[in-house]
């Protein structure tokens, strides 16, 4: 498959049930090229998968911001390509080939998972039974916690991917996953995710100030 078909196949995945990122990401595994250089980039082409506008918005916008200060001009997807429905595979392939993008990053959710946990809202100090006399047990500092009530918290945690392709050869550079928590505060969620594999780009050396 062409390097033009498969981010053409990728924009015309939808994200998984439109659930944006937010801010709170652990990258779990990635991949970066070793037994070559790594290209020097100046010019990427940031394309967020996903259904809700505004995260894909904040988020591009974030990473053109971010990758400013490694010199690397970010493109944003959502300023350069036409809907996702009126995309044709040919027409991205060409479009990538007639420009001065040296590179392309691809983001998309690929799942979604709950996650509950049990949280101790409030609760009465009781001594230890056997305990209600001072000798000889004038030494026992604490007692026991019993908790009164509880909620179940539930998380929703999307499994994201990310993968930056070189425009010259097509081939792949860097690739990982990463687990989000869904929040509702687009904002963070965009700036925060950019921020998130920015961080990771620069520790993967494959964006670089000099």
């Amino acid at each position: 498959m062409t390097f033009g078909l498969r981010i053409g196949v990728l924009l015309t995945i939808l994200a998984i049930t439109g659930l944006p990122l937010m801010a709170d990401t652990k990258i779990v595994h990635r991949w970066v090229l070793t037994g070559v250089p790594m290209p020097r980039f100046r010019k990427m082409l940031v394309a967020s998968i996903m259904e809700n506008y505004l995260v894909r918005q904040e988020f591009e916008d974030e990473m053109k911001k971010l990758l400013e200060k490694y010199n690397v001009e970010g493109i944003q997807s959502y300023m350069v390509l036409p809907p996702r429905n009126e995309m044709m595979e040919g027409e991205l392939k060409q479009r990538i080939k007639e420009s001065s993008l040296d590179s392309v990053l691809v983001i998309r959710p690929k799942a979604v998972r709950k996650e509950t946990q049990e949280v101790v809202t409030g609760g009465m100090y009781l001594p230890p039974a056997g305990y209600s006399m001072f000798w000889p047990y004038w030494n026992m500092a604490y007692g026991g916690f019993y908790p009164t009530s509880t909620y179940t918290k539930e998380d929703i945690i999307v499994r994201v991917e990310f993968n930056l392709y070189s425009t010259k050869d097509e081939k792949l550079v860097w690739s990982g996953e990463s687990d989000t928590l869904y929040s509702k505060n687009f904002e963070k969620l965009g700036k925060g995710y950019a921020q998130a594999l920015v961080n990771q780009l620069k520790k993967d050396k494959v964006i670089r100030k000099k």
